[in-house]
C-alpha cells in the first residue's frame, strides 16, 4: 500500500465523517472535483462502490461501512507514522509511541509525558487515544511501546503498573431531578434510570465494575445505549437521553449540559495503569516504567 492510497483513504473518511462532499472538501483543502477523482480511484483500487449521493449529500454504501473501521484505522496509523516521522526530522533520537484511553488523557498523561520530555528530551513522541481493547492489541502486535489503560492485574505478556486509584461518578443531564439532592448519590437512585454504558468489549474490567457496583445496590442496570466512547457518553448524558456511570477524571471536562455527582460509597472503578509487553520491551517502555514510579508514588505491581 502506497502513500497515495492513504491519502484516498484519508478523502473517503472525510466525505463519510462529513456526509458531504462539499463539506468534506472544504475540511481537506480541496475543490469537489479533485475529491471525487480521488474517491473514484479509490474505488477502482479496491473493486467496490465505496460511496452513494443522496439528496442530502453522501453516505458510505454497505461495502463503505465495512471498510470504514479499517480504513479509519489505517488512517490514524498514517497520521501517528507522519507526526514519528516529523519529530525524527526534527532532532528527536528515542521513538515512543503510546496509547492512552480517553479517560486518562487529562489527569494521568500530562505528568507522564512532561517528566518524560524531561527525562528524555530527545525523545520523538507520538500518542494514540485508545480504549484498553485495542491498546491491549497494539501492544500485544508490538505497535506501542507502552499504553495508559484500565487493567487491574496482568495479562502476560502484558504487565501493569497501577498509576493510581479512580472511582465512578454520576453524569446527568443538566435539570436531572436527582440533582435537587444534598449529599453523595446513592447509587441506588439511579435503578431506574437508563444507563449509557461503554461495551464491555472496549475495557471488560471497567465495564464489570460499573455492572457488579449496581447490582451490590440492588439493582440490575438498564442499559439503554451502548456508544464507542467516554467522550460519547457525555455528549448522550447532555441530550437527555440518560445518565451515565463515568471515572472522576472525565468530570474535569465539564461539557455543557452535564452535571457531575459524587456517588455514596465511594464506589470504585478500575484505575488507570501502565501497561508494556514483557516480549517486546523496549527502551521507551522501561524509561516510561522508571519515570512512572517516580510521578505517580503511589503506583505499585499489579497482583
Amino acid at each position: 500500500m502506497d502513500f497515495r492510497m492513504l491519502r484516498r483513504m484519508a478523502h473517503f473518511l472525510a466525505v463519510a465523517e462529513e456526509g458531504h462532499f462539499g463539506r468534506a472538501a472544504a475540511r481537506l483543502g480541496l475543490s469537489q472535483p479533485p475529491l471525487s477523482a480521488q474517491i473514484q480511484a479509490l474505488e477502482a483500487e479496491l473493486g467496490v462502490r465505496l460511496l452513494e449521493r443522496t439528496r442530502k449529500g453522501a453516505r458510505p454504501t454497505r461495502e463503505g461501512e465495512a471498510l470504514l473501521p479499517v480504513i479509519r484505522r489505517l488512517a490514524e496509523e498514517a497520521k501517528q507514522v507522519e507526526a514519528l516521522a516529523r519529530e525524527l526530522r526534527a532532532g528527536r533520537q528515542l521513538p515512543m509511541a503510546l496509547a492512552c484511553v480517553t479517560s486518562a488523557l487529562f489527569d494521568f498523561l500530562p505528568p507522564l509525558v512532561r517528566a518524560l520530555r524531561d527525562a528524555q528530551p530527545d525523545a520523538a513522541m507520538a500518542v494514540q487515544e485508545m480504549d484498553t481493547a485495542d491498546a491491549v492489541e497494539a501492544l500485544r502486535r508490538g505497535e506501542v511501546d507502552f499504553a495508559l489503560a484500565r487493567l487491574d492485574h496482568d495479562r502476560l505478556p502484558l504487565h501493569v503498573l497501577p498509576l493510581g486509584k479512580d472511582a465512578l461518578v454520576a453524569a446527568l443531564p443538566d435539570g436531572h431531578a436527582l440533582l435537587g439532592t444534598a449529599g453523595p448519590l446513592p447509587l441506588a437512585a439511579l435503578a431506574r434510570e437508563p444507563l449509557m454504558l461503554l461495551p464491555r468489549s472496549i475495557s471488560p474490567a471497567y465495564f464489570d465494575r460499573q455492572i457488579s457496583a449496581c447490582r451490590a445496590a440492588g439493582f440490575e442496570p438498564v442499559p439503554v445505549r451502548e456508544v464507542s466512547s467516554a467522550m460519547a457518553q457525555l455528549a448522550f448524558v447532555a441530550a437527555g437521553l440518560g445518565v451515565a456511570l463515568v471515572s472522576s477524571g472525565m468530570a474535569v471536562l465539564r461539557p455543557p449540559g452535564v452535571a457531575f455527582r459524587e456517588l455514596a460509597g465511594p464506589v470504585d472503578s478500575v484505575g488507570v495503569a501502565l501497561v508494556w509487553n514483557g516480549e517486546r520491551e523496549t527502551e521507551a517502555a522501561r524509561l516510561a516504567v522508571q519515570v512512572a514510579r517516580q510521578v505517580f508514588p503511589q503506583s505499585e505491581p499489579a497482583p
